[in-house]
């Protein structure tokens, strides 16, 4: 909160002080949760004072040359519309029809953005797997030597495979993996949701590099006869976690098409509607992203056959694509 000028003010009364000082330390206060006034004259004399601090911080701002006493008033009135304007707490009812019913109705209201989203990033990655087969050495084209980690044209097939199969590791270390590789997944796809703002072109390029990347990394196991291996190893995981960057793509290059295009709607009109529907979009992914990071960080080095691999990522695309796209919206027929 902006601190309270302490020199003294002539043109404003000890009294307009005290109000001031109690619309934002109550306003601060009733901002919390569970905070609720007890009394009904209470209430009508906090937005009562709310009303007119709101009017005199009006007249302070054009005519009153501290802005300190400004900023003290803006403040105290931002604390107090908190508290006159929150909505309630959801129930955890709510929560749980929103998400089940709600993301898959703003995703389905996207679908020709996920569609375009998968596109570019099938199209990159068929780019990049056919450049690896046949010229090997466009492999550093699409992934820094960094982040290869000796999987490379270079290394053996038996290196390669290695890679792919189980490794013993601790409870703690298969957390602590989890929780790294869901922070970076995460990260990655709301890169591509909030670079949407930027017209969607750093959208578009996340998209393309991450089908480069793929490509790249399966055109290099395929080069090896360890294709079915590598999809084995890969995709039980790769379902959920590519899933949610194009949703998060999708989503981004919806913002960016309606700051462009907002049609017959004004331009504000039309990036708020489509903003909303985009942000549940994206919400909506971090359930996926939890199970990409869950399997990721477990059962990808498990001692789990390839056949039990398979069926995993046959089980994921069902769940995934039948939560998204097979929901229909029915919240109210459902709250009813």
């Amino acid at each position: 909160m902006a601190g309270f000028p302490h020199h003294s003010i002539s043109q404003v009364a000890t009294r307009a002080m005290d109000r001031w000082r109690y619309l934002a330390f109550e306003g601060m206060a009733w901002s919390r949760v569970r905070a609720r006034p007890t009394h009904l004259d209470t209430v009508e004399h906090f937005t009562a004072t709310y009303r007119r601090s709101a009017t005199e911080l009006a007249r302070v701002r054009a005519f009153s040359p501290d802005k300190r006493l400004a900023d003290f008033i803006e403040q105290a009135v931002a604390n107090a519309h908190f508290a006159v304007y929150r909505r309630n707490r959801p129930k955890f009812k709510q929560i749980v029809l929103g998400t089940v019913f709600g993301v898959p109705a703003s995703v389905q209201k996207l679908w020709k953005y996920h569609l375009l989203s998968f596109l570019i990033v099938a199209a990159t990655t068929a780019i990049a797997f056919v450049a690896v087969i046949y010229a090997p050495e466009t492999y550093y084209l699409f992934i820094d030597r960094e982040l290869a980690g000796g999987r490379d044209p270079s290394a053996s097939r038996e290196y390669l495979a290695q890679g792919l199969g189980p490794q013993e590791t601790t409870a703690d270390v298969d957390v602590a993996f989890s929780t790294m590789l869901f922070t970076h997944n995460t990260q990655v796809a709301f890169l591509c949701f909030a670079w949407g703002f930027l017209l969607g072109l750093p959208t578009i390029y996340m998209l393309v590099k991450t089908g480069l990347m793929l490509g790249a990394f399966m055109g290099l196991f395929f080069s090896k006869d360890l294709g079915p291996e590598a999809i084995a190893w890969m995709f039980p995981h790769g379902v959920p976690e590519i899933g949610a960057i194009i949703l998060c793509g999708g989503a981004g290059m919806a913002i960016g098409h309606r700051l462009l295009n907002p049609g017959k709607q004004s331009r504000r009109r039309a990036l708020t509607d489509t903003a909303v529907t985009a942000c549940i979009n994206a919400l909506g992914c971090v359930p996926l992203l939890m199970m990409a990071g869950l399997i990721e960080g477990s059962f990808r080095q498990s001692y789990a056959g390839i056949e039990m691999r398979y069926a995993l990522i046959v089980i994921m695309l069902i769940l995934c694509g039948g939560w998204l796209f097979g929901v229909r919206k029915r919240v109210n027929a459902a709250a009813a």
